[in-house]
């Protein structure tokens, strides 16, 4: 009797279940395991797109704000304080039926999730340690150790300097408008040049950020085109011509022959100057809404244009009072000031107003 039975299995059963079953089996498997590779793999993309949308949050950010002090309204700023992306994925698989010589049910079932749940915070930049940051101008020692890091003396001298030994730079500000002193200009210029020629050195001495700093030249010159930047330099400047290092102070009133006294900006001082240099829609100068531009003698320094459609090919851009404001992605000067001014603002921060709060993730 059990071996009627037995063939009658075998005759009812069709022959490419097992194989099915097998194939269901196996495929819930592998989804189980693939679990295990899951966090590795999410590392390349993730924290690619999470630097690169952060990276353009804080540049809209702060053209936005330059753009407001444009319209003289208060800027804000927003910090990323935190990233937290937590993953999950499930599966399973099963077989389930009833088996007789007769017929009988037989089911399979395969199921699986996948869950991404990313925790961001923001915190508002702001309190009096913040305030006092963009209040405070910025240290000789943090201007001078760009420069000695590669970054164009003249961009960064004219952005951060009202004056340097009595000279005056310009000024865009409604209130104080004027163009530079010429040999403000031609300062720079020698500055630069030197810079470019490998003549221009730097002691810096002090914990950071009471960092005191001489300017170093050298005694004598590779090139006479050297030699001769430099006898103008300490002419310009009235420097003692036997002396080859001077201390850079911040001060005004210049008390010996040794000394480079600057006059740096503040941060906002800094932000509401360039704002300045903005375009604005002219109906929006005619009703009031905001001043002239300040077009100054050498306009390389920052161009933000202004259109009211979309530009195609900006390096950045924001929509503010149904205008869209950017910067062309042609426009070298313009980026490269616009990433001075980033570094400035991140370094002069203290961050003490954008602590992040205190998250619990829990299973």
């Amino acid at each position: 009797m059990l071996t009627v039975i037995q063939r009658l299995v075998r005759v009812k059963v069709p022959t490419p279940f097992p194989f099915a079953i097998s194939l269901i089996l196996f495929g819930g498997l592998l989804l189980l395991i693939s679990c295990k590779s899951m966090g590795p793999k999410t590392i390349p993309p993730d924290g690619f797109n999470y630097n690169e949308r952060i990276a353009d949050q804080e540049s809209e950010q702060m053209l936005l704000n330059l753009v407001r002090l444009r319209y003289m309204e208060m800027p804000r700023f927003l910090n990323v304080a935190s990233v937290i992306n937590t993953y999950s994925r499930e599966g399973g698989a099963g077989v389930n039926g009833v088996l007789n010589p007769v017929n009988g049910p037989i089911g399979a079932n395969v199921n699986g999730s996948w869950t991404d749940r990313p925790t961001i915070t923001y915190t508002p930049m702001s309190g009096q340690a913040f305030a006092q940051s963009l209040l405070t101008p910025l240290p000789p020692s943090v201007v001078f150790f760009m420069i000695q890091s590669g970054w164009s003396a003249h961009r960064l001298m004219r952005l951060s300097n009202s004056m340097i030994n009595g000279l005056h730079n310009e000024i865009g500000t409604p209130g104080e408008r004027r163009q530079g002193d010429l040999q403000f200009h031609e300062l720079l210029d020698i500055l630069h040049k030197l810079q470019q020629d490998g003549a221009l050195g730097m002691h810096f001495m002090g914990d950071w950020p009471k960092v005191d700093v001489e300017l170093v030249l050298p005694k004598q010159g590779r090139t006479d085109s050297i030699n001769r930047s430099i006898a103008r330099f300490k002419e310009i400047l009235k420097l003692d011509k036997d002396l080859n290092v001077y201390d850079i102070e911040y001060g005004v009133i210049v008390e010996n022959q040794n000394q480079i006294l600057v006059q740096t900006h503040s941060i906002m001082e800094m932000l509401a100057n360039i704002s300045w240099y903005i375009d604005v829609p002219e109906e929006h100068v005619l009703e009031g809404r905001t001043l002239t531009t300040f077009t100054p003698d050498d306009a390389d320094l920052m161009n933000v244009r202004v259109s009211k459609e979309k530009p195609k090919d900006a390096f950045l851009s924001i929509q503010f009072r149904d205008h869209w404001f950017y910067i062309d992605d042609r426009d070298i000067s313009s980026k490269n000031t616009f990433a001075i001014i980033q570094i400035l603002f991140s370094m002069a921060n203290s961050g003490s107003g954008s602590v992040g709060p205190l998250i619990s993730i829990g299973n």
